[in-house]
């Protein structure tokens, strides 16, 4: 019983990062030309970034992070769920490692890359907790 309240509540966390990264993805597209995002981050980070619109970094912020995470809350709330803590520690860290690659190519760091940093360590802290449920069998 315990497991499977830890497992739902990974899910439910999966779904909070899926929301956050559909709807941010979805603003990042919609932006024509990105002037919404352009507006807020540094025009410093123009000369480093690969792209020129802010539309390839939604739909990657969509299919990546947002699909990832869905497909990760759909394990941890099937039937058999005991291994559905793989797909949330490989969401938390690709998300962890994406936040540090970007802090190495823009070479500063900004505001809201403190708060996505704790969102991930918590996500891979959640798939760590069901895991060590699993392994003690509780």
């Amino acid at each position: 019983m315990k497991q499977t309240i830890r497992a739902r509540m990974m899910g439910i966390y999966d779904l909070f990062l899926a929301t956050g990264a559909i709807w941010f993805g979805v603003q990042m597209v919609l932006s024509s030309s990105g002037t919404i995002f352009a507006e807020k981050y540094p025009d410093s980070w123009a000369s480093r970034l690969p792209f020129d619109s802010w539309v390839m970094p939604g739909v990657l912020a969509i299919v990546i992070f947002g699909l990832g995470n869905i497909l990760a809350a759909v394990f941890s709330f099937k039937k058999r769920h005991n291994s559905s803590w793989y797909a949330t520690a490989i969401m938390g860290a690709v998300f962890f490692f994406s936040l540090i690659f970007q802090r190495i190519i823009l070479e500063e760091s900004y505001i809201v890359n403190g708060p996505f940093l704790v969102l991930s360590v918590i996500q891979l802290c959640l798939s760590g907790y069901v895991f060590l449920g699993y392994r003690k069998g509780l």
